[in-house]
């Protein structure tokens, strides 16, 4: 009896040192704030602390329709919520079964996985490779064939997200999800009930566009899965390859394999284009299971490598700090006071999801493959950048990483110089994995370069930038030789050849800077000539671009609302596309009272669609228009205008984008707008002033220098300047040269509740970039 109670006493001592430790490693974890849905901030009690500006964003934002349906892929932000690392590789994020781009719909109720790839904001659906979803039972029917039986409903309540972390209780096996990154890699903690059914699904053939090719290999005794899937990109028609390396710290009692109909049990690998593994494990002792994740674009083996080169073991919370730190310092790089939590957390949710895309290519060894199929290596301390979205980037997106981020504004301008150099010479429109995608249109992939090169980010290979801009024109642009020829894109030729003309005159004028920045003057005069190219678009007697047909006539049967001829929007929106050239256009227009009074109509409504003459600016092309009033001599419509898109269109909530973020271009857009300034001209250096949203915001720059925006009296009804000074020096000139505040500078405005006539002097308007 005394040997049955000391054995019985000491198995009792074990299994409470087992409680207390789980206990402690699920408890010491102090709450964290995160905004959902209805705004409050709610407490998370299973994740780090957050602070810093990270503890403001909302990753929700943009997940759920911010407008009425227009008709295109455009009232929803289609952003994702789940674990992100800046600029990183992996975006591990849940997808719920709607089949929108970013994956994740708010006003779904069931999840269907957690996929390794994201593109946030896309207008297309693409990536979500590798979904893995946890599930208690045995798996005898297949995923592919029975993917209902494998969902999971869920409640918003349970959910919790901040920078680098995600977390959702599920409802149908009872399994809380937490997930967290690294620049290469991340990891999973999954709690289960106790069972010795506990089971995680690994979907190799469960990409967004389907796969033509998947595998999956299974190593038991390391607790190791593995596999690669072959899918198509997002928008386009060629296929990328993508790898993992999965390690779980459980024992697998039970796995095996499905493809297409069929599940094999202890089978250890399959291939095919709908095939996946499953792993079991028991959890009546210990219910936290930990899974570490590397991906690559190169091989099984440098996934691997990616996932052991940078931390080691399954130290979640490990990981989860480094990713709140991560974001915290690039966040830190603008640092607002004042204002409600709710701006706070709009301003901030910007600026996270600016920091996205483009996104590391490379792997820990610095191996990416190249545009030639071949495998290149990035010079060290150096990123090769994909998903590089130049139609949508080149607005405001690329100059924010320029002042920012300079070190990836250089890095990305050399990761497209090296696509063109490894590819057939033309500079990517719309990069992804090794290929350009073509989508959208124009020749956005050059304005970017152009643009990190003009805010002085110059570390990448110019003259080869150069070369491939100007010799690889006829391969990117499509009618090449009737632009060349015409000077425009006849209507024959394209459903959008109106836009996309206009498209590639920002283009050329982009060019034209950049080769007079390298001393290439006769490449410069060319190109600034052909950006003119817009003007024998424009029908003085209708007022608006227009499509001409080959003869030089106009398309009969205009109508400026119609979405013809242009890329998602119309004449009524497109026309004010010419943000180096609007002293001519203005001019063409009847002069800047004209315009200001048809801007002022223009505005009436400010996301109405593309088939409609008012604003839309849930869209990119549209980004620029309210800061033209400065041009046009009545700087207080910018100021009223741009504060009522900031409160009527963005938000704290999940509704809180106006359309597609698309990487980060559209929350670019508010990250200027509340600073009070904005990057207008393509290829140009600098800013047109409007009114700061904070009372106090600081920029870091390069080299230490910080740029300093007072505005003391800022508020939701404070926002038309009464007087500025830079570096205390009176001033009422709306345009801000980058060359004028690069090195520092301190902007104090004074903002009252009535416009005044500060900066209305013709001699204060932005200066012509396009001679006449």
């Amino acid at each position: 009896m005394m040997k049955t109670s000391l054995l019985q006493r000491r198995r009792r001592t074990n299994i409470f040192l087992l409680m207390l430790v789980l206990l402690v490693s699920q408890c010491i974890i102090i709450p964290a704030p995160v905004m959902l849905q209805s705004g409050p901030l709610q407490l998370n009690r299973a994740q780090v602390s957050t602070s810093g500006p990270a503890a403001y964003v909302n990753p929700f934002i943009g997940t759920k329709p911010g407008g009425a349906h227009f008709g295109v892929v455009g009232d929803n932000g289609d952003t994702i919520p789940g674990a992100a690392y800046p600029t990183g590789m992996m975006q591990w994020s849940p997808d719920t079964p709607s089949p929108v781009p970013g994956g994740y719909f708010y006003p779904d109720s069931s999840m269907k996985g957690f996929s390794l790839t994201h593109f946030s904001g896309r207008g297309c659906r693409s990536e979500q490779d590798f979904p893995f979803m946890p599930y208690i039972g045995n798996v005898t029917a297949s995923p592919a064939t029975n993917a209902s039986l494998y969902q999971s409903t869920f409640s918003h309540s349970t959910e919790s997200a901040h920078p680098g972390y995600y977390s959702v209780q599920l409802d149908k096996p009872e399994v809380r999800v937490e997930l967290t990154v690294a620049a290469l890699t991340g990891m999973g903690r999954f709690t289960y009930p106790a069972s010795s059914l506990s089971t995680v699904l690994i979907n190799a053939g469960g990409s967004a566009l389907g796969n033509s090719a998947a595998m999956v290999a299974l190593d038991p005794t390391n607790n190791e899965v593995s596999g690669s899937a072959t899918s198509i990109i997002g928008c386009g028609k060629s296929s990328y390859t993508i790898y993992f390396v999965a390690q779980f710290d459980h024992t697998f009692t039970r796995w095996g394999t499905w493809n297409g109909a069929t599940v094999q049990q202890k089978s250890t690998g399959t291939h095919g284009r709908r095939t996946g593994a499953f792993v079991t494990f028991g959890t009546n002792h210990v219910p936290v299971v930990h899974v570490r994740v590397g991906i690559s674009y190169v091989s099984l083996a440098n996934a691997r490598g990616n996932l052991l080169a940078r931390r080691p073991g399954f130290d979640f919370n490990a990981m989860q700090t480094s990713a709140a730190a991560a974001w915290n310092q690039r966040l830190n790089t603008i640092k607002v006071t004042g204002g409600t939590a709710a701006q706070k957390t709009t301003f901030y949710t910007a600026l996270y999801h600016s920091f996205f895309h483009p996104n590391r290519f490379n792997d820990a060894n610095g191996e990416y493959l190249g545009f030639d199929g071949k495998i290149h290596t990035v010079p060290s301390g150096h990123i090769h950048f994909e998903n590089i979205p130049g139609w949508d980037a080149y607005r405001s997106l690329m100059p924010l990483l320029s002042i920012i981020s300079p070190h990836d504004a250089s890095d990305i301008a050399q990761s497209l110089v090296d696509d063109a150099v490894q590819g057939d010479g033309h500079i990517p429109r719309w990069e992804q994995a090794n290929v350009d995608s073509h989508g959208m249109n124009g020749d956005g992939g050059s304005i970017m370069i152009a643009d990190a090169y003009a805010y002085g980010n110059t570390h990448f290979d110019t003259q080869a930038a150069l070369q491939a801009m100007i010799n690889g024109q006829p391969q990117l642009r499509e009618s090449y030789a009737d632009y060349i020829s015409l000077g425009y894109i006849p209507a024959a030729m394209k459903n959008d050849a109106a836009s996309t003309t206009q498209e590639y005159t920002n283009a050329d004028f982009a060019i034209g800077r950049f080769a007079q920045s390298l001393g290439k003057q006769d490449i410069a005069r060319t190109a600034l000539k052909r950006a003119q190219n817009w003007r024998l678009l424009f029908n003085s007697s209708s007022g608006y671009i227009q499509v001409r047909e080959r003869n030089g006539s106009w398309k009969p049967d205009f109508d400026p609302a119609r979405i013809a001829g242009f890329t998602e929007g119309n004449s009524a929106q497109y026309s004010w596309m010419e943000p180096f050239d609007l002293p001519q256009l203005f001019q063409r227009m009847g002069g800047n009272a004209t315009v200001v009074q048809r801007l002022d109509t223009f505005f009436k409504y400010i996301n109405i669609g593309p088939q409609s003459p008012y604003s839309f600016m849930g869209n990119e092309p549209g980004l620029g228009t309210p800061w033209e009033y400065d041009f046009a001599q009545a700087p207080s419509h910018t100021q009223a205008i741009v504060r009522r898109i900031q409160r009527q269109l963005f938000n704290s909530t999940p509704n809180g984008l106006p359309g597609n973020d698309d990487g980060g271009a559209t929350s670019s857009w508010y990250v200027f707008s509340a600073l009070g300034i904005y990057p207008e001209v393509p290829g140009v250096s600098g800013f047109v002033v409007g009114s700061p949203a904070f009372p106090s915001a600081t920029i870091q720059l390069a080299n230490g220098h910080t740029l300093t925006i007072n505005a003391p009296e800022a508020s939701a009804s404070n926002f038309y300047i009464q007087s500025l000074k830079i570096n205390n020096i009176a001033s009422s000139q709306l345009w801000l040269p980058w060359s004028k505040v690069k090195n520092g500078a301190t902007l104090t405005f004074s903002l009252g509740q009535h416009p005044n006539n500060w900066g209305s002097r013709l001699s204060d308007a932005p200066p012509v970039f396009l001679p006449a």
